[in-house]
């Protein structure tokens, strides 16, 4: 029989902790979590996100094109000499 570590029960109960805060949430405010995610605030705070990814990523893609740019060189001036 396979014991659950304490990890994957810390897990566990934040996944039941976050259910119930959202069935508490439909019930006392009556606040469904699709309404909040279609909420203007939320999709403009995620646009800001999504756009800082993207910016950030192919800022690293240029990096890395740079590094292998830079290792190739060295390899050639390596095997030239």
């Amino acid at each position: 029989m396979r014991r659950f570590t304490n990890r994957s029960r810390g897990f566990i109960k934040t996944i039941l902790l976050v259910i119930i805060a959202l069935v508490l949430l439909k019930y006392f405010f009556n606040l469904s979590l699709n309404d909040i995610i279609k909420s203007q605030v939320v999709q403009d705070i995620w646009s800001i996100i999504k756009s800082l990814f993207q910016t950030l990523w192919g800022l690293l893609l240029m990096i890395l094109d740079f590094l292998k740019a830079l290792i190739a060189t060295a390899k050639d001036s390596l095997t030239h000499k």
